[in-house]
């Protein structure tokens, strides 16, 4: 399964027909308890904190070991924020990114696209952006402006850490993104400004001049006239002047398969923000509470959440309100769309090489940081039914590699049914 491609809604209304005729299963063996518990003991981070639910459809308790308990879930983290995603913007909206002529200058409007320039989607960047400047005969602008107004002014999470800002995971959080804001395997400094420089380089190199600086604008302009349509009620004003060309990005469903099956981070911090439409954490934190506490049906205080990809150490969930959104996201009317989104093993993604034989029957996400580990997920039975499982560990001190065999050992366990 190639995200990159056409995202079929056929495809996606055969597979919930399909999915949603699938049987209740009885509950669970004894064995259950048994083996998971087995596997703990012989494992090499058992000194750890693991946390593991295990649930059947009708919510009964297959297995639980501090299902409660609040734990660091790494990018298990991105389910929460992917699931606000889809809630607040919608599975079929695309975002733009906009070049607008104003007097000599020329702005770039970014609408938080993480994909802009970026291969991973196939982005054609700046080119019809060019081809738009050239088809008016335009030779010469003077200002190249980065319009950032969309979002606020916080580019990078301050629960991130330190050590780990300079890598390409941790890429600067802006209304506009290039190449996913990195230069090889380090991120760029300041987002906006690296679109801006792309965007002039690639007007020089089409002949044409820029006699100006490259500037930022992040402040809300008054929007006047009927390009602004719209465009206040979505948290940003237009800039002055006209607009010329938009370039849209793939449908959010797309998008989020970066972020679920990829665990990329950018596209999960840039989506986020989106959410909300001052493009704000401090919103889209209360909207994804508001979200997850009165429709996915998880308790208020066992999920604590600071960043949008699960990189911030602060970041706290338990592995039952990891279990209440993936039943959220199975749910008969949502389950084919999201059985296209999450990992899926044997295929792209962080499941690639795990898990293989249940590349059919399982869904999930996986979660790293230091000390940390996570894999979350639904199984689907042979006979059918569905099982939902939440599986962290923190605090270990080992191998990674040991905890994550483990993790897969308990994962074949819950799917044997």
């Amino acid at each position: 399964m190639k995200h990159a491609g056409i995202f079929s809604f056929a495809f996606l209304a055969s597979l919930l027909l399909s999915c949603a005729t699938a049987a209740v299963k009885p509950p669970a063996t004894p064995s259950l308890q048994r083996n998971i518990d087995q596997l703990l003991a012989a494992s090499s981070t058992a000194k750890a904190i693991w946390g593991i639910v295990v649930e059947d459809d009708n919510g009964k308790v297959l297995y639980a070991h501090n299902a409660h308990t609040l734990l660091t879930p790494a990018s298990n983290r991105k389910l929460f924020s992917a699931a606000t995603d889809a809630n607040c913007i919608g599975l079929t909206s695309q975002l733009t990114t906009e070049l607008w002529i104003d007097g000599p200058d020329v702005v770039i409007r970014g609408d938080g696209d993480p994909s802009f320039g970026s291969q991973r989607h196939g982005s054609p960047g700046f080119t019809p952006f060019v081809a738009a400047l050239e088809a008016r005969h335009v030779t010469e602008v003077r200002d190249v402006i980065a319009d950032v107004s969309r979002f606020d002014a916080v580019t990078i999470p301050s629960s991130w850490k330190v050590g780990n800002l300079p890598s390409g995971y941790s890429a600067p959080v802006d209304a506009l993104a290039f190449d996913e804001n990195t230069i090889g395997e380090d991120s760029v400094p300041n987002a906006a400004i690296w679109t801006a420089m792309r965007f002039r380089d690639a007007l020089v190199g089409a002949g044409i001049a820029v006699s100006g600086s490259v500037r930022v604008r992040r402040e809300r302009p008054p929007c006047a006239g009927a390009d602004c349509a719209g465009l206040q009620s979505a948290g940003a004003a237009a800039p002055s002047g006209q607009r010329i060309a938009v370039i849209e990005s793939p449908m959010l469903a797309q998008l989020l398969m970066s972020v679920l099956k990829n665990s990329q981070n950018l596209y999960a911090e840039m989506l986020f923000k989106r959410s909300s439409p001052s493009g704000s954490y401090d919103e889209s934190e209360e909207l994804e509470r508001r979200f997850a506490t009165t429709e996915a049906g998880v308790s208020p205080d066992e999920m604590h959440l600071v960043d949008g990809c699960g990189l911030s150490p602060d970041d706290l969930v338990t592995p039952a309100a990891l279990v209440q959104v993936l039943r959220w996201m199975n749910a008969p009317e949502r389950r084919g769309t999201w059985w296209m989104i999450l990992a899926q093993p044997g295929n792209e993604g962080t499941l690639h090489n795990r898990l293989t034989n249940l590349s059919a029957r399982l869904r999930g996400k996986t979660g790293t940081i230091n000390g940390v580990n996570a894999l979350s997920g639904i199984v689907a039975g042979e006979k059918g039914g569905y099982r939902y499982f939440s599986i962290l560990v923190n605090h270990h001190i080992g191998d990674s590699g040991d905890a994550v065999r483990t993790m897969d050992e308990i994962a074949q366990e819950i799917a044997k049914f």
